[in-house]
């Protein structure tokens, strides 16, 4: 694989979710985020064997649609738990 494809999905992917997840900046500019590293990743295969070129932007395509399920998956946990007092499960009134 080649090494900038790597670096997206193995470091940059998951530290933009982890930076999400703690500073809460809108959906939306994650997935910029996100899609701005999709592109630089494309960008860095875009001369290379077709085989090989194939294989990394399907890493880059399965990354980039875990870290956005992971991201809706978090925000899905929030919403369901926005509704329940804390640690007893019971909706409040």
């Amino acid at each position: 694989m080649n090494p900038k494809v790597r670096l997206i999905i193995e470091e940059t992917f998951p530290k933009i979710i982890e930076r999400h997840i703690r500073t809460r900046p809108t959906v939306e500019s994650t997935q910029k985020s996100l899609d701005s590293y999709l592109r630089m990743g494309y960008a860095a295969v875009k001369n290379l064997p077709p085989e090989e070129r194939e294989l990394n932007e399907k890493a880059l395509d399965t990354a980039y649609t875990a870290s956005m399920q992971h991201l809706h998956d978090f925000h899905a946990r929030e919403k369901s738990q926005s509704g329940t007092v804390e640690g007893t499960g019971k909706e409040t009134i």
